[in-house]
């Protein structure tokens, strides 16, 4: 199902990066190609599969990557990507604090 996506972490490192989705699951994938990415980026796509995909930022301009997991919770993402997400930080669909405070 075609999905929209809100880049809470990213790691310039290693290309991974975590989506936070509009049902409060998140989406870690890697990029493929070098368009960087930023925390607040939102895009669309097919995130609910494995594997290879195009998402469309919400500017129109296309990102390739890598969806490595989905369904993930919060702590997974920050687990996987070695940080925590900003207790300021606010989920942009639903406007509450993506971290408890």
């Amino acid at each position: 199902m075609r999905q929209q996506g809100i880049v809470v972490l990213a790691d310039a490192s290693t290309g991974r990066f975590g989506l936070r989705l509009a049902d409060g699951s998140h989406v870690l994938a890697e990029q493929l190609d070098v368009q960087p990415l930023h925390e607040g980026d939102e895009f669309y796509g097919w995130m609910d599969a494995l594997g290879v995909e195009a998402l469309t930022a919400a500017c129109g301009n296309g990102v390739s990557v890598f969806v490595l997991a989905h369904g993930l919770s919060r702590e997974a993402i920050e687990e996987e990507l070695g940080v925590t997400i900003p207790q300021n930080r606010h989920c942009p669909f639903c406007r509450l604090r993506l971290r408890p405070p």
